[in-house]
């Protein structure tokens, strides 16, 4: 009996099997259909039987979004997601999502190995940026693909600009920072782009970091902060320090001895 059971357990497997290839099979045939309507000539060069093979390799290995990719982007699809090897799932996902604008992620093993690693994030923060986007994000990480994915074009330009001349390092705690721009889209970025060097004072930044609403929409000025914070306080321990009863000698000793030279050139 438990053999009989056995045997018809694995006959329903391999209908299903069966029935699942089939499906995948019809699915990459109107697929492959598809394909030569929408891109013609580069199409063609393949042929519908060669196109409909190598999609129903793919859909078996990777599943739907496999024929979505290629139903998106057209026979390149095959050829990026093969290239891709290891990284081949994240390039079936990027082409099913973004067709044509994901080719420059999918184009290189770095910027799919980015991709696995950081998560969509970095992968969206690439195509809007470019290659603007990748160095920070492969130094910094996760903050650096949420800054760049919440700012404008403009804003993308000017946060790798900092990235590169030193500017974030100057200012320091540059996730903290990355996380605020995530945060607060364009606004923040606009804030830190215009007092970067105000930034760099860290009670200045411990100030921005702790409540960085009031100094992003202007309701507390970062420049009067530093004068208020550090630089008066700092002014008046210098005053403190000073031996001003030595001070008040050595003047009385230079102005007397200024005013005997005088006397002394008059006589003269």
């Amino acid at each position: 009996m438990r053999r009989y059971l056995l045997l018809a357990t694995c006959l329903v497997l391999c209908m299903t099997t069966i029935a699942q290839a089939d499906v995948k099979t019809q699915a990459a045939k109107e697929a492959a259909e598809y394909v030569m309507r929408k891109f013609g000539k580069e199409a063609a060069e393949e042929g519908i039987e060669t196109l409909s093979r190598k999609i129903e390799v793919l859909a078996v290995k990777h599943g739907d979004d496999a024929i979505a990719a290629v139903k998106k982007v057209g026979p390149k699809a095959i050829h990026v997601i093969e290239e891709a090897g290891e990284h081949g799932p994240q390039a079936v996902k990027l082409l099913a999502s973004h067709g044509d604008d994901a080719l420059w992620v999918t184009a290189k093993s770095n910027r799919l190995a980015l991709f696995a690693k950081h998560g969509d994030e970095a992968a969206e923060a690439m195509i809007k940026h470019g290659e603007l986007a990748e160095p920070l994000i492969e130094s910094v990480g996760k903050p650096a693909a949420g800054a760049f994915k919440a700012v404008s074009k403009q804003n993308g330009r000017r946060l790798a600009m900092m990235a590169d001349d030193g500017a974030l390092t100057k200012i320091g705690r540059t996730d903290q920072v990355l996380q605020v721009v995530e945060k607060y889209g364009d606004r923040a970025m606009d804030f830190v782009w215009n007092n970067k060097g105000a930034l760099t004072v860290a009670a200045a930044l411990t100030a921005f970091l702790a409540n960085p609403e009031p100094f992003i929409d202007g309701t507390k000025d970062i420049t009067k902060y530093v004068a208020e914070n550090v630089a008066q306080p700092l002014a008046s321990e210098a005053a403190k320090s000073i031996n001003w009863p030595l001070v008040l000698s050595v003047v009385t000793v230079m102005v007397g001895g200024f005013v005997g030279f005088k006397v002394w050139r008059r006589k003269l």
